[in-house]
């Protein structure tokens, strides 16, 4: 499956992009970025597989969604929640053969 252009979250338009540059959030190797202030997506394509980059592509809207909707998970590791229900629901939508 091939990624969209661009995802709208919550009524606004990110564009995604797929970058042969590397990622880094923290100081620490990323697979993918959410830039809330460019509304760009950004996925390096350097580390994964296509399925790879649509979990990817969940993990960084599940942030967009957590951004926007103001949710708090600052208390847990937002990090590890954020991931865990991207691998769920990437695994949802693959199962339910969405695509």
């Amino acid at each position: 499956m091939n990624l969209p252009d661009k995802i709208v979250i919550s009524g606004m338009e990110y564009k995604v992009i797929i970058t042969d540059e590397p990622l880094f959030c923290d100081n620490i190797r990323a697979y993918g970025h959410i830039n809330f202030d460019k509304k760009q997506i950004l996925i390096d394509k350097t580390l994964r597989d296509s399925q790879g980059h649509i979990q990817t592509l969940i993990h960084e809207i599940i942030h967009g969604i957590v951004y926007d909707r103001e949710i708090n998970l600052k208390h847990d590791d937002e990090e590890t929640i954020v991931d865990q229900l991207a691998k769920g629901l990437y695994q949802t939508l693959k199962d339910s053969r969405i695509f």
